[in-house]
């Protein structure tokens, strides 16, 4: 079976704060050097964390560290992953924390895709899906990169918490883990597969909007 992780982008949905800027799908307008009618689409404010992305440590690290396209495509095809079915969590008015009490009863093998699962994707379209992220606290994170995945993806958008940040960016960029945020459909996958996550193949960036599959 093949389940597809990828959220989708259309006009008035979630966003990060600006200076992000807000997608908009807007109709081409007529073309007049052509003699029959043509359809297309502008897609206005997407950007490189539009939706479900791919994302390298350059997002930090800056000229430290290196772009999306340096990332070989054979990396990102069929990868061994395995998906962590953390208890649902549901909107509540405030962000839950996850921890790392709730990830040390998992198997989880070294230089894997690890897939974070919380239900919250069933909430793409709803207006407190950014809000009310849920989020990682510094000790997860860490036990997190002590098992050395290639990437750590998650059905969440916001990792941190800014109001109370537990600042654990620095050490996840440098163990140079890719991130693959936020997906949809986590609590539907069986423990293991194969993950393959092919970004837009747009020049310098460190990160790009993404179609995300999982086949078991």
């Amino acid at each position: 079976m093949i389940w597809d992780l990828t959220g989708e982008i259309y006009t008035g949905m979630w966003n990060y704060e600006p200076p992000f800027p807000e997608v908009e799908i807007l109709p081409l307008p007529k073309v007049d050097w052509v003699k029959t009618e043509v359809y297309c689409d502008i897609f206005s404010g997407l950007h490189s964390q539009s939706g479900t992305y791919l994302e390298t440590p350059m997002h930090l690290l800056g000229d430290a560290s290196y772009p999306l396209g340096d990332v070989p495509i054979e990396r990102l095809v069929g990868m061994d992953a395995v998906v962590l079915h953390l208890p649902e969590i549901s909107p509540s008015g405030t962000r839950t924390p996850i921890s790392r009490t709730q990830l040390l009863d998992f198997d989880i093998p070294e230089g894997v895709a690890i897939l974070i699962s919380t239900g919250w994707g069933r909430f793409w379209k709803e207006s407190f899906y950014l809000e009310e992220s849920p989020y990682f606290t510094y000790d997860a994170v860490e036990y997190l990169i002590s098992k050395k995945p290639f990437l750590l993806g998650t059905d969440f958008p916001r990792w941190e918490n800014l109001e109370h940040p537990q600042g654990f960016f620095p050490a996840f960029y440098d163990a140079n883990i890719l991130m693959l945020a936020p997906c949809v459909n986590l609590e539907q996958l069986p423990v293991c597969g194969k993950l393959t996550a092919l970004p837009l193949r747009v020049d310098t960036t460190c990160c790009a909007p993404v179609r995300a599959v999982f086949e078991a």
